[in-house]
């Protein structure tokens, strides 16, 4: 096999002058983003190797139309704020944005947190009105969870863990039949 390439047609343009636009990505649908934050923290319980997720949730939301507004500035700030190989999805459609950080190198736990949130607040305030930027709630999961903090976990972050919720269900189900 032969491949050949030619640079004959090859143009660059300039750069344009001033900041990059920030690329547009898209949010995963609520049933993509919680099916991925599933496999990410049995990776992490697997591998050791942990995950953070930050959910953004307007507090108080506004009438329907200023409500998409902001949610669509705070999609925007994230766009800007996280890397390219952070997933931004909706964990709980048009109510609740989440971010999913892998490959997150913790030396001490709650620097990558006070990291992401002062970079994520620069973001968000830049993007919110002052009265949208006060009803944020900006809540992180660090993945995998020990002893305690997975039992906390478990009952705060039930999309988290599908397979609790199903053997919660199966053990309602087989009570009720004894």
């Amino acid at each position: 096999m032969n491949i050949r390439r030619s640079h004959k047609n090859l143009h660059l343009s300039p750069r344009p002058a001033g900041p990059l636009p920030v690329p547009a990505r898209t949010a995963l649908t609520e049933e993509s983003f919680l099916r991925l934050i599933w496999h990410e923290r049995k990776r992490a319980e697997r591998s050791r190797k942990p995950a953070l997720l930050m959910l953004i949730e307007m507090e108080t939301p506004f009438p329907t139309g200023k409500n998409s507004e902001a949610l669509g500035k705070i999609m925007s700030a994230m766009a800007a704020a996280t890397r390219e190989t952070d997933v931004t999805g909706w964990y709980k459609d048009d109510c609740v944005v989440g971010v999913l950080f892998t490959e997150v190198a913790l030396e001490e736990g709650t620097s990558v947190v006070a990291t992401v949130m002062d970079r994520v607040s620069d973001a968000l305030r830049l993007r919110l009105s002052s009265r949208q930027f006060n009803q944020v709630s900006i809540s992180f999961h660090l993945f995998p969870e020990e002893g305690e903090e997975r039992i906390a976990a478990l009952s705060n972050n039930p999309p988290a863990y599908p397979e609790v919720a199903v053997d919660v269900a199966v053990n309602d189900v087989v009570g009720r039949l004894v």
